[in-house]
């Protein structure tokens, strides 16, 4: 597997435990993920110009090479998780994701988590919150079934 230069480039499945290639990505624990938390806070939040939420250089942050840029640029579709309340970095990043739409609309994508089982309220609530739809399939032939995707 080849590293891509620009993450916007194609089509691509981010694998949130990490992946053998990146061996940096691998994330295992709480302590992983509040490192990857506080990481992405500051890319985020802090260094005035190049920081995502200063809005001046959305292609140019010191996230704009990583996966992040995707979640910020790109309409997502996340599926094979289940979101629980102990995926903090994923839930804050997706509280982080509607925070940086709020502040610049225009630059709203559209997202939807896809899930089988029945339906948690407080999970639709919060993805709701966030501004992913929520979308059930009957079952996880219908989820990854080779129909669903061709």
């Amino acid at each position: 597997m080849k590293p891509w230069g620009d993450p916007n480039a194609g089509f691509g499945i981010w694998h949130i435990n990490g992946m053998e290639f990146y061996h940096r990505s691998i994330r295992l624990g709480l302590s992983h993920y509040m490192g990857s938390v506080h990481r992405a806070r500051t890319w985020l939040h802090r260094g005035n110009e190049r920081r995502l939420f200063s809005g001046k250089h959305a292609d140019d942050w010191p996230g704009a090479k990583t996966w992040l840029q995707i979640i910020f640029s790109k309409p997502l579709i996340i599926f094979g998780l289940t979101l629980a309340e102990n995926e903090v970095f994923l839930r804050w990043l997706l509280i982080e994701r509607a925070k940086y739409f709020q502040k610049f609309p225009q630059r709203r994508k559209s997202a939807w988590y896809l899930y089988t089982g029945e339906e948690h309220p407080g999970k639709s609530f919060f993805l709701q919150g966030v501004g992913i739809t929520p979308v059930r399939a009957s079952d996880y032939e219908e989820l990854y079934g080779e129909s669903t995707w061709v």
